[in-house]
């Protein structure tokens, strides 16, 4: 049996948590999509929202992963790239560009390099490559996958 290369099996579970957002967002109507469900009169986030969210956090984290730094994300710089792509097609294409982008850099990432102590700048709390690539950014992509499915029940996609 051969070992398993640990920075491509990451960089493959990545690239399906991104198809399975990309799926559920793809088939929901433009107007779904930006619509913000409401509960005791608090508005929830749009599922556009979510997707951008994570094509954003997905583009910065394989620009980490290809300089090997970890660096710190411009929340300003956040602001202006999503509003730019917030529209069904852009959100969809600069999704699926980013999550492929993180899981080739993951990919080539080397293996003996995925412990190293880094720092995560986003909850300012000391982690691994590794687990910071299944910490944030796939939890973070199957987390936005379940709030958008959510979001088609309430409004009836039961598909």
């Amino acid at each position: 049996m051969s070992t398993p290369n640990l920075s491509q099996f990451l960089a493959e579970r990545l690239r399906k948590a991104g198809q399975g957002l990309h799926s559920a967002c793809e088939k929901m109507p433009e107007d779904r999509l930006s619509w913000k469900p409401t509960c005791e009169g608090n508005a929830g986030r749009d599922a556009l929202d979510q997707l951008l969210e994570c094509a954003y956090l997905n583009d910065w984290f394989a620009k980490c992963l290809r300089s090997g730094q970890a660096g710190s994300v411009d929340w300003d710089d956040y602001k202006v790239q999503c509003d730019a792509n917030r529209s069904k097609a852009a959100a969809l294409q600069w999704f699926q560009r980013a999550t492929n982008a993180l899981a080739d850099a993951m990919a080539a990432f080397p293996p003996d390099r995925l412990g190293d102590t880094i720092t995560d700048s986003i909850h300012n709390a000391q982690t691994t490559w590794a687990e910071f690539a299944i910490d944030l950014f796939y939890w973070n992509t199957v987390y936005h996958e379940g709030q958008v499915n959510y979001i088609q029940v309430l409004y009836g996609d039961l598909s």
